[in-house]
């Protein structure tokens, strides 16, 4: 066995310090303990991007202060440092964006950092080789102080996938870093590690991360984010896991990204979310607005829509907006997105009561629909149940409702109901047709997430039979 890949062993590099492959470095979900290459050969590379250099950029390094003091850097600005992860490289097109989407939104100094040259190794080698490009990121940001008197509670580290570790081992090493975002963080020889490992809330005066493709690496699912929660609030995006238009096939992706993009996606899709969020949520008038929930199933039907208090966060570039007290950690929020850009959804519950007490004795078994219609905007017609559901009189049912606009005032629903019989249960059967099943619709309200306004609309035990459909718009 090679001495780097020996439990206990370990490296000394100058000015960064020595790097152990013993525990906590090694443990049952790390079985592989590999020491990380060295800091002239992963040779990571720091280009700074501001609005006086927005596409030429200045290449830089502690200890070089003569190309500090050359470039465009200023002390006074917020400092974003962006990193991306396993077997991707600075020239990346998102990160490009990203630094492109800064600049739009402020002054900025913007560094991309690129270590493709240690990225690009085997997955164990790449996730020790996290350990030096953190180290020699906190070095760069203690010689901006230093030289230049840049605050480190002005800086951010956005960081992706294996990224997302290497902003936490710059974070260990600096005492107030001010911000990490974590857009999925890797999972596998991270998940369930001791916090020395792996990006956790001790990193930065406020840590926020973003999850996306948090099934389990070992399922059938293979999920290469964590699905732990690991910052001061993290963020569950269609419950952190199969993001919406990610089923789609690789020529769709191809259509949609390019040849090598859309099979980067195919592959990759939910992990690269994170960072499509992200991007969109810089200079979105959308707010990308989170839920706290105790559940993705209670959130799934409303239940936490609208919020109230601190109930309510901000995904991606605001999160910071929204901080919990101090002590308190992995605060959850849900939201849901779109298929496709523009990401951004605002959220509706919808609530659905019945009535007919007196006409209908039993319970009808189908699916329901919503079409909603506002001052501003209107949805398609939206199924909101999921599977078949048997509806009783004098119930409501909640369900969320999402839609790519503010619908303003909401002026009516449109509801239709699609009954189904269950082989098993004799009085749901429609045979021949002559049975006529109804639901006795009494009221539906709608409340807008964003807004926190209700709008309620009553119906009086309105008979509504299967596959037609009801216009609800007077108010109560």
């Amino acid at each position: 066995m090679s001495s780097s890949h020996v439990p206990g062993s370990s490296v000394c590099f100058k000015d960064l310090g020595c790097f152990s492959t013993g525990p906590p470095f090694f443990d049952v979900y790390r079985p592989i303990s590999i020491l990380p290459e060295s800091p002239s050969f992963i040779n990571p590379k720091f280009t700074l991007f501001t609005r006086q250099a927005p596409s030429t950029g200045h290449k830089l390094s502690a200890g070089d202060e003569a190309a500090l003091r050359g470039s465009s850097f200023l002390a006074s600005r917020p400092t974003k440092f962006v990193v991306h992860g396993f077997i991707d490289n600075g020239g990346t097109d998102w990160m490009a964006e990203m630094k492109n989407e800064f600049l739009t939104h402020g002054d900025y100094n913007v560094v991309l950092v690129d270590w493709g040259s240690g990225s690009l190794a085997l997955y164990g080698q790449a996730t020790a080789n996290t350990r030096v490009v953190g180290a020699m990121i906190a070095q760069l940001i203690m010689f901006m102080k230093n030289v230049t008197g840049a605050r480190p509670e002005d800086m951010h580290i956005l960081g992706h996938s294996l990224g997302a570790h290497v902003a936490g081992y710059a974070g260990e090493r600096l005492t107030y870093l001010g911000r990490i975002t974590g857009m999925d963080p890797a999972e596998p020889y991270f998940q369930n590690e001791d916090k020395v490992v792996r990006l956790d809330p001790t990193d930065a005066l406020f840590v926020d991360i973003i999850h996306t493709d948090g099934s389990s690496f070992y399922s059938t699912d293979l999920g290469f984010g964590m699905g732990q929660s690991c910052g001061h609030v993290d963020y569950f995006p269609n419950g952190g896991h199969d993001q919406p238009g990610c089923e789609e096939g690789p020529i769709t992706h191809i259509l949609h990204e390019g040849i090598l993009a859309g099979a980067k996606e195919f592959v990759a899709c939910n992990h690269l979310r994170s960072y499509h969020f992200f991007i969109e949520s810089i200079n979105s008038a959308c707010p990308f607005e989170g839920y706290k929930c105790d559940s993705e199933d209670n959130f799934n039907t409303g239940g936490c829509v609208p919020c109230s208090g601190d109930g309510c966060g901000y995904m991606g570039m605001n999160a910071d907006k929204v901080k919990p007290r101090r002590g308190v950690n992995h605060v959850k929020y849900y939201l849901k997105t779109g298929t496709h850009g523009p990401y951004c959804r605002y959220h509706y519950r919808v609530a659905l009561t019945f009535g007919g007490t007196q006409r209908l004795a039993h319970s009808e078994r189908g699916q329901m629909y919503v079409h909603l219609t506002g001052s501003t905007g209107e949805t398609h017609e939206v199924k909101v149940t999921h599977d078949n559901t048997y509806v009783t009189p004098g119930q409501t049912y909640s369900y969320l409702v999402t839609a790519p606009v503010d619908l303003g005032v909401i002026h009516d629903v449109v509801f239709r109901w699609d009954h189904d019989s269950n082989v098993l249960d004799v009085g749901s059967w429609n045979l021949l047709g002559l049975r006529h099943p109804t639901l006795y619709l009494d009221k539906i309200s709608v409340a807008n997430g964003e807004s926190h306004k209700t709008f309620n609309f009553c119906e009086h035990s309105t008979a509504v039979e299967s596959n037609h459909f009801q216009t609800v718009s007077t108010t109560c």
